[in-house]
């Protein structure tokens, strides 16, 4: 669409059911006093526009935590699942629009995972501008803003939002336009005064322009044995990391000749992930696992793809129960700086 639109606040109703009439909905829903989870919603008051941060990402619509492959009968006749139920992925942080692009990348990269490609074709994204908090790390991360990877997002300029439609799927929602307003000049500076005034929000970053670098060099440095030894291997940090993908193939077969084969996250922090035949495990203790995925995140993907998978979003610093996986703090200390306060630490402390 040529032009730009704003959406009064007044109007939303109107845009959320025309949502729900291209498939179920579901947006940051209040779960506890401090946590926030994706749920089906029905009305605007059901939508938590406060959540910074859902307990697991979007990945798990694109990415089920389980899901089956294929099931099989007795005879052998083999039967696909279907992946083409329609819905609506609200309210999505840039951070988190930015995991989902490193997830098509994966996925989709020839010769393709056809679950995935088949569910992502069902699925219309709706992003939405948030302000940082004391965990919020994506600006040092290039992820604090984004131009592709949703159908339509919306940035909050007090009384409406303004609209930027991306895709020919995210413009059918308007297809009326009988509630979107011509964006006239006092919106569309509001618009650019918002991301402009929150650049200067982030107070969590580092400044490295060379993260691959850093990590080669201080590969040997003692904080991997540090926070090596305080590591659970529980697997928190990859769960709800936007971008981690490693799973594991199970096979459940009856006793008839019937069965399945499921795939189930796994993490690259549990002690068994490592294991190969002989007993051998590449990497037997959580120095040497915690000190991959820290690499994974901030190098190696990069290597491949010029890019790193951390995205910013502090979810594995927030539900770290060690207390270690403060990435921009481990990032400091690689540095060799001292400025930086644990981020672990009181509010009225930093």
């Amino acid at each position: 669409m040529e032009k730009s639109f704003v959406l009064s606040k007044g109007d939303f109703p109107k845009f959320l059911e025309r949502l729900k009439g291209f498939g179920t909905v579901y947006a940051p829903v209040k779960v506890s006093d401090q946590s926030f989870a994706y749920k089906p919603v029905e009305y605007e008051q059901d939508i938590a526009f406060e959540s910074l941060r859902t307990i697991l990402p979007p990945k798990k619509f694109l990415y089920p935590q389980r899901e089956t492959l294929f099931s099989y009968d007795e005879a052998g006749n083999i039967t696909e699942p279907e992946t083409n139920q329609p819905l609506v992925i609200f309210g999505s942080h840039p951070c988190d629009l930015s995991g989902m692009k490193v997830l098509d990348t994966i996925f989709t990269a020839p010769p393709g995972d056809s679950l995935y490609i088949e569910r992502r074709r069902h699925i219309l994204v709706v992003g939405m501008s948030c302000l940082p908090d004391k965990y919020c790390f994506c600006e040092s991360m290039g992820t604090d803003s984004v131009q592709d990877g949703y159908d339509i997002f919306l940035t909050d300029i007090e009384d409406h939002y303004f609209v930027e439609i991306a895709t020919p799927k995210g413009a059918e929602v308007f297809r009326d336009n009988d509630f979107l307003i011509v964006a006239s000049e006092p919106y569309k500076q509001a618009f650019k005064d918002f991301w402009h005034n929150r650049k200067e929000l982030f107070s969590n970053r580092f400044e490295t322009s060379n993260l691959p670098a850093l990590l080669d060099l201080e590969q040997d440095n003692p904080v991997w044995e540090e926070l090596g030894q305080k590591c659970l291997s529980c697997g928190n940090c990859t769960f709800v990391c936007p971008t981690c993908y490693c799973f594991d193939i199970v096979e459940i077969a009856n006793f008839n000749g019937s069965g399945q084969r499921e795939r189930e996250w796994d993490s690259c922090q549990f002690h068994g992930f490592g294991k190969v035949a002989g007993n051998n495990n590449f990497r037997p203790g959580p120095i040497d696992r915690l000190k991959f995925w820290y690499r994974h995140k901030l190098h190696g993907f990069q290597d491949a793809y010029e890019f790193p998978t951390c995205v910013g979003c502090g979810r594995c610093t927030v539900s770290c129960p060690s207390e270690i996986d403060d990435i921009v703090g481990v990032v400091v200390r690689l540095e060799g700086r001292t400025d930086r306060k644990s981020i672990y630490a009181k509010e009225d402390a930093l």
